[in-house]
């Protein structure tokens, strides 16, 4: 089994404009891909590795219609450091 090296998740969110920006890592530079659903998934150029992705209109993607929030699970595993 291969051991992965823990990376930290960043996580910045720009109010005005209503965008989630989520980086493994560092942010750096990446191909985009865009989802139908306005995601964008960032991949290294070299590995295809998702090192982020961006959530355009966040508030509506993860807002029912009475405006309680969407509770979405995110799988991690947790490893001393």
């Amino acid at each position: 089994m291969a051991h992965i090296k823990p990376q930290r998740l960043s996580f910045a969110y720009d109010k005005i404009v209503d965008v989630l920006y989520v980086s493994v890592g560092h942010p750096k530079a990446a191909v985009e891909q865009l989802l139908e659903s306005g995601v964008i998934v960032r991949r290294d150029p070299k590995t295809n590795d998702v090192v982020g992705f961006t959530i355009v209109d966040f508030t509506r993607h993860f807002t029912s219609r009475n405006a309680q929030p969407i509770i979405t699970p995110i799988g991690a595993q947790l490893q001393p450091v």
